[in-house]
């Protein structure tokens, strides 16, 4: 099992990862608004959603899951809104 600093490290990799895509944008916002609007990215209570999941795989396909729902409806709702509403 991981601890929450690999998980938080994980997710901040994965989201820095690219695929010449338009998902490497909805990434890069994701990754702003945990790293850089949130404060402190060694406040660990930031990152508390990460704590569900066992293992890299579960994280990676969260955020696969988040990005598709950012693309699906980012015309609807705010980028923010729709991180927090897929992150609580």
């Amino acid at each position: 099992m991981l601890s929450i600093n690999e998980k938080i490290e994980f997710f901040k990799n994965i989201l820095l990862r690219t695929n010449n895509s338009y998902a490497d944008n909805i990434k890069e916002e994701i990754y702003e608004y945990f790293f850089e609007k949130m404060g402190d990215e060694d406040n660990i209570e930031n990152f508390t959603f990460l704590s569900k999941f066992n293992n890299q795989i579960e994280i990676a396909e969260k955020v696969d899951f988040i990005v598709s729902k950012i693309i699906m409806n980012e015309h609807h709702a705010g980028i923010d809104d729709l991180i927090h509403e897929y992150t609580i």
